[in-house]
């Protein structure tokens, strides 16, 4: 019997969502055998090694976070094994045998502008926080965005102090914030929304927080919207995973299972339909949005 791997995190702060999508994945009904790998605790690395040296490793279920892919989607590619990347949206992750089936950050910038071009927002005031991973790259990405849809957009670093941000907002109609929501979040969303409560508040998908949800004034709330790439339950997104590599499977040798994974074409799945391109990335471009709603985070279907 065949062998799929799938590293994810078992234990730690993210251990429900990696056990999430390993039920999903579970729930796929696999011809296979699935060995499910703890990868927190910068175990990733490990684990990919594992897998790219058992002959009897087909395909491989991970990374969770980013940082993980960009480590193990270079080892999996030399030894030809296809990555499955359930969620791992950071636009700069490759390889040539890397399947990622979330949107990612170019097409969650591209979601944003049209949202905001649909809203009536004319200028948009970018601030990110100091990750030069994330926060300073995306960041950019979203001005370039928006500019593409005849916005005017500006970015600047988010500011260390309070009563900053007047100087900066000028005739923005929107501000959103790319990075990851830290203790101050909240401080900042009630500044800005007494600067003016016309302005509408956005964040990236570092900043949808359900804490910070909670935390917010309802003048605040209600011109809060907050873009993630995620669209349904995370099981989903490990279960359609697992099905992908299910359906390669008969391919064969590791080589031509990765060649039909990353060939994917018009493919119906629990998660839409969607097509992959030549990157490995999903070419469908639908996008989540939040709303805040008595305190909590909710799907905006306006």
């Amino acid at each position: 019997m065949c062998r799929v791997y799938a590293s994810l995190p078992l234990s730690g702060p993210q251990a429900r969502a990696g056990r999430e999508l390993l039920r999903g994945a579970e729930l796929a009904d696999p011809t296979a055998e699935l060995v499910a790998l703890d990868s927190f605790g910068g175990r990733a690395a490990e684990n990919a090694r594992r897998a790219a040296e058992d002959p009897q490793a087909l395909a491989y279920l991970g990374d969770f976070h980013p940082a993980e892919v960009l480590e193990t989607a270079p080892l999996l590619g030399e030894a030809g094994l296809l990555a499955v990347a359930p969620v791992a949206t950071f636009v700069g992750l490759g390889g040539p045998t890397l399947v990622r089936l979330s949107p990612d950050d170019r097409m969650g910038a591209a979601a944003i502008a049209a949202w905001l071009v649909d809203a009536g927002v004319g200028e948009l005031l970018v601030i990110h926080d100091h990750d030069e991973g994330y926060g300073v790259p995306v960041g950019q990405i979203c001005v370039e965005a928006a500019i593409a849809r005849g916005l005017s957009a500006r970015a600047t670093p988010v500011w260390d102090c309070a009563g900053e941000a007047a100087g900066d907002v000028g005739e923005a109609g929107a501000v959103l914030y790319v990075g990851v929501a830290g203790s101050g979040a909240v401080g900042l969303w009630h500044e800005l929304h007494a600067l003016d409560p016309r302005l509408w508040l956005l964040g990236s998908e570092g900043v949808a927080q359900a804490w910070l949800a909670a935390e917010l004034e309802p003048g605040a709330a209600e011109r809060s919207r907050f873009f993630v790439a995620q669209r349904a339950p995370l099981g989903f997104y490990g279960y359609e995973a697992m099905a992908l590599i299910l359906d390669a499977l008969p391919a064969g040798d590791r080589g031509a299972v990765a060649r039909a994974a990353r060939a994917t074409t018009d493919r119906q799945s629990i998660l839409g339909r969607y097509s992959l391109d030549s990157a490995g990335i999903t070419a469908n471009p639908a996008y989540g949005r939040l709303a805040v709603v008595d305190g909590e985070l909710v799907w905006d279907r306006g």
